[in-house]
């Protein structure tokens, strides 16, 4: 499967992304390390069909340079169960699963008949990366371009329900939402930013103990590096 779709792929997307083909799907991360696409596969021995949604994952540096070490330290998974099934591994911040189906623009008849992709038909699949870059296309719209700074990702999460904030932030959501809080209100008491997880990570302890334990350690030395941010910056 994989010679003939990885030379049409790098064909359509190589200038900008790069381009890995596993049997489980297509990812595109960009050069810059700012974004990455994915569409899931469903491979067989000489065909491939097509998973419904496509994956957009953007990256905000000032957020993982500060989150990564902790999360790969206390070895905190960065994705849901679907992003797994997609092969997902780019280290993100806010991200968007969406049916091509749902996008005007994309044919994505194949999909919805679960169509085999002939691995050795340069048409089909040339149809389907057609699909993909018209959905590509249009999350650069309607996702990158639409949360170009942490402010607007800040704003649009103070919107949000609980429920709607993981969907949005990578896993683990609520530590990002912190780091994201504390960047984005540099003046304001970190313990006020804090302490609502905090005691929430505590209360759920008193009746599973351990449940959240690396969360919890993750969020205290988050909020370590912040206030050691904050005195340096007093002492300037």
């Amino acid at each position: 499967m994989e010679q003939l779709l990885n030379k049409i792929t790098k064909e359509f997307f190589g200038k900008e992304f790069t381009c890995k083909i596993f049997s489980n799907g297509i990812t595109l991360a960009a050069k810059d390390n700012s974004k990455a696409f994915y569409i899931g596969l469903i491979s067989d021995s000489c065909s491939f069909r097509v998973r419904e949604n496509i994956y957009v994952i953007k990256r905000f540096q000032e957020v993982e340079t500060i989150l990564q070490p902790l999360l790969k330290k206390n070895k905190l998974k960065q994705g849901d169960a679907e992003m797994k099934v997609y092969g997902v591994d780019f280290k993100g911040t806010i991200k968007k699963a969406m049916p091509m189906k749902n996008i005007a623009a994309v044919d994505a008849s194949f999909i919805e008949n679960m169509t085999d992709i002939d691995d050795e038909n340069e048409s089909q699949i040339r149809q389907v990366l057609t699909g993909f870059k018209k959905a590509i296309e249009y999350l650069e719209d309607e996702f990158i371009n639409r949360y170009n700074t942490l402010q607007q990702v800040y704003k649009a999460l103070e919107q949000m329900t609980p429920d709607e904030q993981g969907k949005f932030l990578l896993t683990p959501a609520p530590i990002r939402f912190l780091a994201i809080e504390a960047l984005c209100n540099p003046t304001r008491d970190l313990d006020s930013i804090f302490e609502s997880t905090l005691n929430g990570y505590e209360e759920v302890d008193k009746e599973l103990p351990g449940m959240f334990k690396d969360q919890y350690l993750v969020t205290l030395e988050l909020l370590r590096y912040f206030r050691e941010q904050k005195q340096g910056l007093n002492h300037k």
